[in-house]
């Protein structure tokens, strides 16, 4: 990790994610967490899914309905059920 400081501004929300983040303890777990969050973040943010669209463009919008993104929205809905929620 790296103990340059940037200074920006933060939601409520995203203030949170941060300090869920910070306070996994230095682990291979807290790795392994924040590879995976920032890869899911990178495809959500830019979906290359591998289909082509009617057009014959890629699709590159996760606000279609191809199959790749309905794909990751079940692997999200099955995790969302599998994780405890703490109040």
């Amino acid at each position: 990790m790296s103990d340059t400081a940037i200074q920006t501004t933060l939601t409520n929300e995203e203030w949170k994610i941060i300090m869920a983040l910070r306070e996994i303890p230095d682990s291979p777990l807290r790795q392994k967490v924040s590879g995976l969050f920032g890869e899911l973040v990178r495809f959500i943010q830019q979906p290359r899914c591998l289909g082509m669209q009617s057009d014959g463009f890629p699709c590159g919008t996760p606000h279609t309905s191809c199959e790749e993104c309905q794909h990751m929205l079940k692997v999200l809905d099955d995790l969302a059920a599998r994780v405890p929620v703490q109040n």
